[in-house]
């Protein structure tokens, strides 16, 4: 069941990275990729980077995996919250 979702929320976390990565080493008198690691990315960051990529994991995601676990609670009413 948590196949889907894990490589999901691995696929969304890594998106988050790879966007801070670029926007804080990309241009003149940024920093490079190694100082990026050591000095702007900490704990907090991590932490930050992955309640954003839970909150991303979509519903159509979870309901894809439950599906296949316990069809009987996933409904397919498309559009309604």
């Amino acid at each position: 069941m948590d196949q889907g979702v894990i490589s999901t929320f691995k696929a969304l976390y890594t998106q988050h990275i790879m966007e801070q990565l670029i926007e804080g080493t990309d241009g003149e008198g940024k920093p490079t990729i190694r100082e990026f690691w050591k000095k702007h990315y900490n704990i907090r960051k991590a932490i930050k980077n992955i309640s954003d990529s839970w909150e991303a994991t979509t519903q159509q995601n979870m309901n894809g995996v439950w599906r296949k676990l316990w069809p009987e609670c996933v409904h397919n009413l498309v559009g309604f919250p």
